[in-house]
Order: C-alpha cells, then structure tokens, then sequence
C-alpha cells in the first residue's frame, strides 16, 4: 500500500483492516485520518470495519457528529440540569494518579476487559503521546468522579474514552462526559467530532447514537461517503452485503455443478496485531472456498465491496496456525493476495469464466 507523505491518510488500494504506526501527527493529518474512518489506537491509527465477538462477525460503522447541527435533546438538557452541582473542567491531558485511581475502579465495575492502565490505553509502550488530547474532569466537590480523552484535531475531534466513578452510576456520567465534549466542541467552533464506531445489533455501543442521532453520520465505507444515519439500513453494513452477494454466487455456481464453501476467515484482522502489520495480509471477513488441493496456495472467491465486483484471488500461505478450526470457518493458514485470476462485475460472466477455467 502506498501512503502520502508527511504522515498523511494511505492511498491507493483502500483496505478492510489496516494501522499506520505513527511517530508524530499534525492536527490537520488527524483531521484527514478521521475522515477517511481511521481512529486512535494507542499512539497509531487504525481502521476496521469487522468485529468478532465471541464466534460471531459484526460491522463496525464508523459515526461523526456535526457539530454545528448539534441542539442538545428535551432528555439531555435534563441531565445537565439533573448534574449541574458538579464542577467540569478541561484540562491538558496530563494523566495523574488520581485519574489512575479512578481508571482501575470504574474497570474493576465492568464485565468486559479493558486496558491495564490509562496510561496503558492512551500511550501503550510509548513514554510519550503524540496527540494533542484533552482531559474533560468531572468533580464533585474536590472530588474526581469522571475523566473523558478526546484528541484535537484542525476542525475536528476524536473522542477516545470516558470512565466515571461507580459509585455515581444513577448520575449517568458516561452520557454527562459525552454530552460535554461535544458542547465543548461546539463552543470552540469545531465542525466534527468523532467518537468512534457503533455496532449494529450489539447493544454495547447504542449510546454513541442516542446521544446524538439528529446530527450524525455514519462512513458508508465501500463509497468512501458520509451520510446521515437516518439512511442507515442493511444496504449499508458491508458485512450483509458481502455474505449476500457470496451466497448468490455460491448458488449460481452451485446451479452450474460447481461447488464452493461460504467461510468465515478467522484472520481478516490479523494485520492489526504488532508482528504481522508490515506483510499485507488478507483482510476479508468472508470469502467461498473453491479448490482445496494446493499445498501452497488457496484459490478463493472473494467480494471487493470498493469497486462492486467479484474476483477469483489465489493467495499465498506464509504463516501455518495452530488454532482449531470450526465448521464454517477457515483457520488453517494467514492467507496473503498473491494475484486476480478472474474480475467482473456481472456474476454471471464471472460464473461462465469459472466453468471455463476448470473445464479446461
């Protein structure tokens, strides 16, 4: 993949899952990044649209708030009235032991797992952070009760994470600390902020919509588009899509005496993980397995949802797994592009092209 200079968004071949390891970033290259549905990990950033939790894919819809539409709701406007005892203040970002303290507490009342540490979370290894974050604190008396990341941009923000004393659970402080980031925002003069992506259909990321629904978007990712998510609906998760379009071609293939498998690949995010970044692995959550007989290579039939059109890819095994391998799923090797024996965007050459190439 080939990238601008000076740190700037990658381009060419746009991908699934990929992360650029930064050494410093500009306010205006942030700004750039977000756009293009690319978020803070660590001291990288990073962009997926496909989740696994437990044995089960989800989208990751990437969301941005318009700042200037914003108009806190009836509810909202409530909560603030409900907390106005509390004092909010922003801060440089400096991470204090008070913030630790409070970090491993508002963690020790979750049932997922989160970072070790704040530090952890914002820095990872790094003795440094090169983002311009600020720190949102929210105190109830001289007390620490909630701290909110967010990251400046140009013209616009990253919203990274928000924790609050369990103790004040009935004041809802995480909605309170999001609720205050954006109006922060908004009184800066700041056109977007964006707080990272929802899932839809996993309940565990709907307050990022509720918060403000009038005036977000949503990354309609194979078209590179932002648009409101009151168009949102399963034309638009790229996941419904590539399985719909897999599973007719698998029965047009199947109608024609060709038989394919509709496989899970376990490993579409594996470039994500420190070691494998820099081999440019394969990053489709889905694809119909064709001819199982090359030791050396797999040949595969895949849907590219950034031009529209089906291709049959061979693909090189580099890394054998050692991970046991569910029906429906395929984990034997980390596959890796190697060339396009067949592209169109009409299923039915591509099936008639098919036939030809194994009757030959």
């Amino acid at each position: 993949m080939k990238y601008q200079e000076n740190n700037d968004v990658p381009v060419g071949n746009w991908k699934m899952a990929d992360v650029r390891n930064l050494e410093c970033i500009s306010p205006k290259q942030l700004d750039h990044f977000l756009e293009a549905g690319w978020f803070r990990m660590g001291q990288s950033m990073f962009t997926t649209n496909f989740l696994i939790f437990g044995s089960e894919q989800y989208n990751a819809l990437w969301l941005r708030v318009n700042l200037k539409d914003f108009e806190p709701s009836a509810s909202q406007k409530r909560l603030l009235k409900q907390n106005e005892r509390f004092t909010v203040e922003v801060s440089a970002g400096q991470i204090t032991y008070e913030k630790e303290d409070l970090f491993y507490r508002y963690r020790q009342s979750l049932s997922f797992s989160i970072a070790p540490s704040l530090q952890n979370l914002l820095t990872g290894n790094s003795l440094f952070d090169i983002f311009d974050s600020r720190h949102l604190e929210i105190y109830d008396g001289n007390r620490l009760i909630g701290c909110g990341v967010f990251d400046m941009g140009e013209n616009s923000a990253q919203g990274i994470v928000s924790v609050f004393d369990p103790d004040y659970k009935k004041y809802s402080l995480g909605k309170f600390l999001f609720l205050h980031k954006i109006l922060f925002l908004k009184n800066l003069g700041l056109d977007y902020f964006y707080p990272g992506y929802f899932v839809p259909s996993y309940k565990q990321f709907d307050y990022k919509l509720e918060m403000a629904k009038s005036s977000t978007s949503f990354l309609n990712f194979g078209k590179r588009e932002w648009l409101s998510i009151h168009h949102f609906g399963p034309n638009y998760q790229p996941l419904i899509l590539i399985k719909t379009k897999l599973q007719q071609m698998q029965e047009l293939l199947r109608s024609i005496n060709l038989k394919t498998d509709l496989l899970i690949y376990n490993f579409f995010d594996i470039c994500l993980v420190n070691g494998y970044t820099e081999y440019d692995l394969l990053d489709v959550p889905l694809f119909l397995y064709c001819f199982p007989n090359s030791r050396q290579q797999e040949a595969i039939i895949v849907y590219n949802i950034f031009n529209s059109c089906y291709q049959l890819v061979v693909c090189n095994k580099p890394f054998q797994s050692n991970i046991v391998e569910e029906p429906g799923h395929y984990a034997k090797y980390l596959l890796k592009l190697d060339s396009i024996i067949i592209q169109e965007f009409d299923e039915h050459i591509f099936a008639q092209k098919l036939l030809q190439m194994v009757t030959l």
